[in-house]
């Protein structure tokens, strides 16, 4: 045992002492690294400078700040120089002319920051948001961005914001410069959202394997943000919401569409067929509007509804910020407004209601008005009848029973052709005005452009 000891002890000194030999020797020709870490940390910095000031035309992005509830903007910058940039959006408010300043520092990796203000800032400033739901966090973007990687001619980072959004640079063009993004709002005001004088509906039609699923299809404009909501009850999927991105020639979304081992995330805008289209090995998806129903409405029972709320009011006269008429509804109501006032010398329309649906005999619309302070009504008697589409739809006719000459009939005309009209309406459950009162819309069948928003009581 002795002797093991002191072999031990002196083969533990022989080591050490190797291993102190080792360290004063500076002469090895292999080192792991040929710099100090603090070198390699600012040629690293110098190198990613020289790569975003040395593409002629600068770079590109699309960033999906939160593609949970927000779409993609897309962002141009020309860095000219080692401090200075120049950017343009289809975002915000852009100026090509003002120079903004960015800096390329190292926190817990490289860090490129936008440090004075410009158009990328109107993205991360909790004050500007899309609406109130977001009041406080605005668009979720950053203007810090973390280097990640460079592959090809692509560089990636990271949001400091939220580490697990990967945002890619790659090369703009100077067409670009001249085009993409005023292409960009183009195509998001004018074709993405629903076109006032087209349809109300509005449907995401997916083919695949032999079979076709509809999905309602909303868009939040300012949101840029993809309701996406199965009306084929047999749906694999129930649910394909996802942010989206205007392109020149359609848009993108995030997150991408998965159908059948497939991957979905460009749709390609068709001006002649005006839809939009995503098609790959087989799969397609298709955005258009649909004048003839091919598809059942989420169901609404007239007059029989289970709560037992048989009168309805018209919700533009009720809560007109909220109404989720359609446009075209809502400009006919605006004229319909105005040719009454000025027919029944200065009188204003408050109210519209149709009062006892559950019955056969006794149904009525009522118009309530002001005049000189007091309100007054006019009743208009009617029956309806209800039939069937091919598809299943209930369509309900509104007839008048014995027309009224009143006074004001002419002031009221406009809407009693709306109403009794021959083709009839389509009746569409919407979103529950509260707990205990149904929100629908009445849509004429010869004029799917026209949806009206009630709720009933």
């Amino acid at each position: 045992m002795k002797n093991f000891k002191i072999n031990r002890y002196q083969l533990i000194l022989a080591f050490c002492l190797v291993v102190f030999n080792s360290c004063q020797d500076n002469s090895d020709p292999e080192l792991l690294f040929d710099d100090v870490p603090t070198v390699r940390i600012e040629k690293s910095i110098s190198e990613l400078k020289t790569a975003l000031q040395d593409s002629e035309n600068g770079w590109k992005t699309t960033y999906f700040t939160d593609d949970s509830e927000l779409g993609g903007f897309t962002f141009l910058f020309d860095f000219i120089s080692d401090s200075e940039v120049i950017m343009d959006s289809d975002f915000g408010t852009p100026d090509v002319t003002v120079t903004s300043l960015y800096d390329i520092t190292l926190g817990s990796t490289i860090k490129l920051t936008f440090t004075s203000k410009n158009v990328i800032h109107e993205l991360s400033d909790s004050n500007n948001y899309p609406d109130d739901d977001l009041r406080g966090q605005g668009y979720k973007g950053s203007f810090e961005f973390l280097y990640f990687k460079t592959v090809g001619e692509e560089i990636f980072f990271k949001s400091n914001r939220d580490r697990d959004i990967i945002i890619s640079f790659s090369k703009a063009s100077k067409e670009d410069w001249t085009s993409l993004t005023t292409q960009n709002r183009s195509m998001l005001e004018t074709n993405i959202p629903i076109d006032p004088l087209k349809s109300v509906f509005r449907n995401l039609t997916l083919e695949s394997g032999g079979n076709t699923t509809l999905y309602s299809f909303s868009f939040n404009e300012a949101r840029r943000y993809a309701t996406v909501t199965a009306i084929s009850k047999d749906a694999a999927k129930t649910d394909l919401s996802f942010g989206l991105a205007p392109t020149p020639t359609g848009f993108v979304v995030s997150p991408a569409i998965e159908i059948d081992n497939v991957t979905l995330d460009e749709f390609i805008y068709s001006v002649d067929n005006d839809e939009f289209v995503a098609e790959v090995d087989g799969v397609k998806m298709t955005l258009n509007y649909a004048d003839e129903l091919s598809f059942l409405l989420p169901f609404y029972d007239f007059g029989n509804e289970s709560r037992g709320n048989n009168n309805m009011r018209l919700y533009r006269t009720n809560l007109p910020n909220s109404d989720l008429s359609s446009e075209n509804f809502i400009n006919f109501y605006k004229e319909w407004e105005a040719h009454f006032t000025a027919t029944q010398s200065g009188r204003t329309v408050t109210r519209v209601y149709l009062y006892n649906l559950d019955t056969s005999d006794n149904s009525f619309v009522q118009v309530r008005y002001l005049s000189s302070g007091n309100t007054y009504s006019l009743n208009f008697g009617f029956t309806y009848t209800v039939t069937e589409d091919a598809t299943g739809n209930k369509i309900y006719k509104l007839t008048e029973t014995i027309p009224v000459n009143t006074t004001r009939r002419a002031g009221v005309l406009p809407l009693l052709e709306f109403l009794f009209r021959d083709s009839g309406f389509y009746v569409q459950k919407m979103v529950d005005f509260n707990a205990n009162q149904n929100t629908l819309g009445l849509i004429p069948v010869d004029d799917t452009t026209m949806l009206a928003q009630w709720y009933d009581f």
